[in-house]
């Protein structure tokens, strides 16, 4: 190996691969601060990638699963593979071939997205626990657990119902929904590990491509027709009943209903930056927007009619909107 690979690849490589193993541990005991850190994770292996190449990459990234095997189990190492190490490899390799924004983004999305469908059929295979689904099945046991407290505190039994019933609904939705919450998930793994990584890379002296100003983000009339098309199938759904169309239009309605809110908001940026309005105002108005259904909903379909009528120019026809 020391023959075909220089000593300062081999030295760098160790470090980083035991900085990854560490970030991964950290991610998994420190509450809260853990989901921070696992956005991390991918870095030392993307480092490694751009630095040297893609055979130190995946030499750290055996050696980090070895560690995370070592202190917390095999189950926990192939996490930190298949959670991580493979994202950080995709998108280290596509930074390297100065991909462009949208194409690393591409790339890292479907990477982290069958990343995460192999993880689900490992911890299926091996231990017959979906390690994707651990949070819904927490969130069931707390179900219950809350129902027992209520019961215990004197609810009456058509309020602890009525309450049941409201959390069965919201429960069955998101085991439903779960394949829209995966492409998000993997969608948002890659932007937010991209953009942590062109953070601190700066300080490297890489500099990666910048993402478009957020309020520039809307998309195209593609993403309409395909929120219809989730539309269609639930109307189809409720003519004959039935579940699959229902599943698959669920999904596509909640995956294109949380782009246009996201590109709802952009707008509701631009205007902000339009008036130069202070950032923090924007962040108190979005806080509103999450926890008040009415706004969340106008704001989606202001997202919606954005696609067609190009609110930037509409309003605001002098401004230069790139």
């Amino acid at each position: 190996m020391r023959d075909n690979m220089p000593t300062k690849s081999i030295v760098e490589g160790a470090f980083l691969s035991a900085i990854t193993a560490l970030l991964f541990l950290a991610s998994l005991y420190i509450p809260l601060l853990g989901t921070l850190i696992s956005f991390l994770c991918p870095l030392p292996i993307i480092i490694l990638c751009l630095r040297h190449n893609v055979k130190v990459a995946l030499l750290a990234l055996f050696i980090s699963f070895f560690l995370v095997t070592l202190m917390a189990g095999p189950f926990q190492g192939l996490i930190a593979v298949l959670g991580f190490g493979i994202l950080g490899i995709a998108l280290g390799i596509a930074i390297k071939k100065k991909f462009s924004v949208v194409e690393i983004l591409l790339i890292g999305s479907i990477t982290s997205f069958i990343s995460k469908i192999l993880l689900m059929f490992i911890g299926l295979w091996l231990v017959g626990v979906n390690p994707l689904l651990l949070g819904v099945e927490q969130l069931d046991q707390s179900i219950n657990q809350s129902l027992s407290f209520y019961q215990n505190i004197g609810i009456s039994p058509e309020q602890l119902e009525t309450f049941k019933n409201s959390l069965l609904q919201s429960l069955e939705l998101i085991k439903i929904a779960f394949p829209a919450m995966l492409v998000l998930a993997s969608v948002f793994d890659s932007i937010i590990n991209y953009w942590v990584a062109g953070k601190i890379l700066k300080r490297f002296g890489y500099l990666l491509h910048p993402f478009t100003p957020f309020h520039q983000w809307r998309v195209g009339h593609s993403f309409f027709w395909s929120y219809m098309l989730g539309m269609f199938l639930l109307i189809i759904n409720a003519r004959y009943n039935l579940p699959v169309l229902e599943r698959v239009g669920v999904n596509i309605q909640i995956l294109f209903s949380i782009i246009f809110l996201i590109t709802g908001l952009a707008l509701v940026s631009y205007i902000f930056y339009y008036y130069k309005i202070k950032p923090f105002f924007f962040w108190v108005t979005c806080f509103l927007i999450f926890f008040q259904p009415f706004l969340s909903l106008a704001v989606t379909w202001i997202g919606i009619l954005d696609v067609w009528f190009d609110f930037r120019k509409l309003l605001f026809p002098g401004k230069k909107t790139d």
